[in-house]
């Protein structure tokens, strides 16, 4: 799933033809991708050591491009030309929000964003920004898998943060040492699947009364899926909840993410959209009573609006702490690659199945080592042979 043994360095104009992606990222002319908002993620992995057992890609600008997901201020769910009106969040003037009701995909509105932040120097500039949407027309996933969202009730958005924020700031931060770029969907995940635990375990203490299910396990699928775990006494259940795109324009890193809230879309057993059932968190939570469905449907976007603005605010604190009220992460190692494993190992089932989903044989592996750089060492169920993965995707 990494990309090089070697440590990624930084090239300050990051002007490449080519970007490298998911685990790499891809910077080509300002474009790429790390993940998977809505697919079945990994991918694109470069392997310069001595192993050959990665997967290596190359994806132009123009192939790049098609891979994107976006969001517009406009009713007619096609992306608008002009800007949503922004707010500063109220714990941070340096982090942007934007919100608007319908649109293409958050990451086309988070890409005219940076358009607007990039064309104006001399104006003044957000350290991170958010764009969150209550619906969107084609949300994408992974190698162009749809990302259905179309239907309002689920959190839908863009965090847009500087490449410098990771690959000088961060490195600072970490007493001089580089944060390996790869590790960037691992720190979304961690964050993502922190919150969707907080949710649930909010609203299962306030609302417990009457709901028949239990509290489920919240989970994370190697590189940035998040999935709930339900457990009967015969076998356990694994469903996606919540996934991850990170892609880069210009000299940003856009991060589309998307929670299953309010409804779980319906998944295909087979063709090129075909991928692991989903869940929503609503499934283990009431709404408030509503008169009707479209008043609960309304519960649950301004349910997702807070959760979408709760990642934002904790990636942004992570990366630029508050010396006061941040304290903790500012002065705790917390920056470190191994402080990031470690969260994100601690969601981790590391028993559950998975399947190599673009291999002919379709191997059922388990997780036995995630390496510093955040590849993955597996073995196989049916045979018991190990192997490091690069760019492979799990069902």
């Amino acid at each position: 799933m990494m990309a090089s043994t070697t440590p990624l360095s930084y090239h300050s104009k990051f002007k490449s033809r080519f970007i490298i992606l998911v685990i790499v990222v891809f910077a080509s002319r300002g474009r790429g991708r790390l993940g998977g908002v809505g697919g079945v993620l990994g991918r694109y992995y470069v392997n310069e050591g001595p192993s050959r057992s990665a997967f290596v890609s190359a994806v132009s600008s123009s192939s790049a491009s098609a891979m994107m997901s976006s969001l517009s201020e406009n009713t007619s769910n096609e992306c608008s030309t002009l800007l949503p009106s922004k707010v500063m969040h109220h714990r941070d003037a340096n982090l942007w929000l934007y919100h608007v009701e319908s649109t293409t995909s958050t990451m086309d509105e988070a890409r005219k964003i940076v358009e607007s932040i990039t064309a104006n120097p001399d104006e003044s500039k957000p350290k991170s920004f958010l764009i969150s949407a209550a619906s969107q027309s084609r949300g994408r996933g992974t190698t162009q898998r749809n990302w259905k969202s179309a239907k309002r009730g689920n959190a839908l958005f863009t965090i847009g943060i500087p490449q410098s924020a990771w690959m000088v700031d961060l490195k600072k931060k970490n007493n001089g040492i580089m944060v390996p770029l790869t590790l960037l969907p691992l720190k979304v995940g961690s964050l993502v699947a922190q919150r969707i635990q907080r949710s649930l375990e909010e609203c299962f203490h306030n609302n417990h009364q009457g709901m028949d299910k239990t509290l489920p396990k919240v989970t994370v699928k190697w590189p940035n899926d998040v999935l709930l775990k339900q457990s009967t006494s015969s076998q356990s259940s694994y469903e996606k909840v919540a996934g991850i795109l990170i892609e880069s324009a210009k000299d940003w890193f856009i991060i589309g993410i998307g929670i299953n809230v309010g409804y779980a879309p319906v998944i295909p057993k087979e063709g090129a959209d075909y991928g692991r059932e989903a869940t929503c968190l609503s499934q283990y939570c009431n709404a408030v009573a509503a008169a009707d469905d479209d008043d609960n449907d309304e519960y649950w976007v301004e349910v997702s609006k807070k959760l979408a603005k709760d990642v934002a605010y904790d990636l942004h604190s992570w990366l630029h702490p508050n010396q006061k009220e941040d304290y903790f992460l500012s002065s705790t190692g917390q920056h470190s690659g191994g402080a990031i494993l470690d969260k994100w190992k601690s969601f981790l089932d590391w028993d559950m199945e998975l399947i190599l989903r673009d291999t002919p044989k379709r191997e059922r592996v388990t997780l036995t080592d995630i390496m510093e750089d955040g590849r993955v060492i597996v073995k196989e169920v049916q045979t018991g042979i190990t192997r490091t993965l690069v760019a492979d995707y799990f069902l």
